[in-house]
């Protein structure tokens, strides 16, 4: 085929050059159809974020802006009309009074204890005192049964025991006397041993008693 002959009717014929031309638009044309759905999708996507954020500042708002509840008030008690305020003492410290000071007491000196003088002996022999026995050179006095020597001699108290008077005095039976002419005197006597008997006076002084 000879560029004189008529190209068919079914084919449009171009040369290159006024056809790479019509390429370029349509890839241009694709590659720019491709990021606008993008863009809308982002779009909408941008404007519904949008909206749920406006909602909820919108809730929030409606949430500040609501009124508070206010609790019941309590109520009152109201006092009687005959109760009367109680009157408050206040009590007005007094100062307390002097008081005498006690002066301790002088304190007593020690006193060197006294020797307890012995109770002196009677002076004379007497019915219900006591007697002790005398001048017998330790021999001890014999006890009779009477006021002599003629008497039968009972016991024989040791010398220096005491013993208690119970009766007399009587004078010697046989009237003995001493060496200025006194007649010997007899006493009544009880022995340790519980014998009674006479004893003469001239062996016998007046003494205490023995727990004494």
């Amino acid at each position: 085929m000879t560029y004189d002959q008529q190209p068919d009717d079914n084919w449009d014929w171009e040369s290159p050059e006024q056809r790479r031309p019509q390429r370029l638009e349509d890839e241009e044309t694709a590659e720019i159809g491709f990021p606008i759905v993008w863009v809308l999708i982002g779009g909408l996507a941008g404007l519904l974020t949008i909206g749920l954020i406006g909602l909820g500042v919108v809730q929030f708002i409606n949430k500040r802006s609501a009124p508070t509840p206010t609790p019941p008030a309590l109520p009152t008690l109201a006092l009687p009309a005959t109760a009367t305020a109680l009157p408050v003492v206040v009590a007005t410290p007094t100062s307390a009074p002097d008081l005498p000071t006690s002066t301790p007491p002088p304190t007593a000196e020690a006193v060197p204890p006294t020797d307890t003088p012995e109770p002196a002996p009677p002076s004379e022999i007497q019915v219900g005192g006591y007697v002790q026995i005398v001048n017998t050179d330790g021999a001890g006095l014999s006890l009779r049964a009477g006021p002599g020597t003629n008497n039968a001699r009972l016991v024989v108290a040791e010398a220096d025991a005491v013993l208690p008077v119970i009766g007399g005095p009587n004078d010697d039976e046989q009237g003995e006397t001493d060496e200025n002419g006194e007649v010997f005197q007899w006493w009544f006597l009880r022995a340790a041993d519980g014998t009674e008997g006479w004893g003469r006076a001239d062996f016998l002084d007046p003494s205490l008693s023995p727990e004494e």
